[in-house]
């Protein structure tokens, strides 16, 4: 019966009167099979970093996925996509062997949603890389625009005007709306903007753009950088300059990753909400797969993750 209604109304109460007596539950996987003709939904990640997926920007939405779609009876299958062979996975993908997909995307796989536009089955998409993907896709993605006036505010707050910021590269979209957060909070309190450097995400790069910045602006005592690691990276060389959070400059990273948890000083961090990612994306597609029609990206709110740095 299943919430069918062809069944006569009194004859449809005595069966579920009879399934409540007899303790009967509906079969999850059994309504997978109806919904789905495999009953199963891919998982597609970036192969190319293997430390990466147990991670939190892969590992955490992956494993939130897999644990909504395994609670409506669909088995999560993990799909690796390094760019080299693509045409295995679009074929995968196009065979029948799941029913969605729900695809990671880094900055190391801004190519990968161009390869799955005719795909036949339903993608929902956790992250924002690009400007091409609000062309109809359907994406889960966090606040980072809001997210880096969070992290500038709270450098205001503190006192610190002269605030400089690492920002991540150019061609990554979450960058370039966490630099805009950045220089539209500092504009809102009538603060001018210290100097941008530029980084990779990575701890060496933010090391190498505190360098710059403090050979640009030796007084700059606020710091905004896009990424936990490249914020770990800048207090490094600030410390070798006789330089210290919070006593002589505040600073404030992006992700709250293990990495600010454990710095020196803990880092005062914006926090990615990771496994809320992945448990939207899930639920997007079930809806998907039900029939329902998104049109709307979601965009999850950031928090201010508050430790010593500022």
């Amino acid at each position: 019966m299943a919430g069918g209604s062809t069944v006569r109304p009194d004859l449809a109460q005595k069966v579920l009167r009879a399934a409540e007596s007899l303790g009967y539950r509906t079969n999850p996987a059994a309504r997978a099979l109806r919904r789905g003709k495999a009953g199963a939904v891919a998982l597609v990640a970036p192969g190319g970093d293997m430390e990466g997926l147990v991670g939190p920007f892969i590992g955490t939405p992956i494993q939130s996925a897999s644990a909504t779609l395994l609670e409506h009876g669909f088995q999560p299958v993990l799909l690796l996509e390094d760019g080299r062979n693509t045409g295995t996975l679009v074929r995968h993908l196009s065979s029948g062997h799941v029913d969605a997909a729900i695809v990671i995307l880094q900055r190391e796989a801004l190519l990968m949603f161009r390869q799955l536009d005719e795909m036949p089955v339903p993608i929902v998409f956790v992250g924002h890389t690009s400007v091409e993907l609000d062309a109809g896709s359907v994406y889960v993605d966090c606040d980072n625009y809001g997210g880096a006036r969070l992290a500038t505010r709270a450098l205001l707050a503190a006192g610190r005007r002269r605030i400089a910021t690492i920002a991540g590269p150019a061609y990554y979209l979450p960058s370039t709306h966490r630099l805009q957060g950045f220089l539209d909070e500092l504009e809102e309190w009538g603060v001018k903007p210290g100097p941008v450097a530029t980084g990779d995400f990575s701890l060496a790069s933010g090391s190498t753009a505190m360098a710059q910045l403090l050979r640009r602006a030796p007084d700059v005592d606020g710091l905004f950088a896009a990424s936990d690691l490249m914020a770990v990276g800048a207090m490094r060389v600030l410390e070798a300059a006789g330089r210290r959070a919070p006593d002589d400059i505040s600073i404030v990273g992006f992700d709250d990753t293990v990495v600010a948890e454990t710095a020196n000083p803990p880092l005062t961090t914006v926090r990615q909400p990771f496994r809320e990612m992945g448990v939207r994306a899930a639920e997007l597609v079930l809806q998907m797969l039900d029939g329902a029609t998104i049109n709307e990206p979601v965009q999850l709110p950031t928090t201010l993750t508050v430790r010593e740095s500022v």
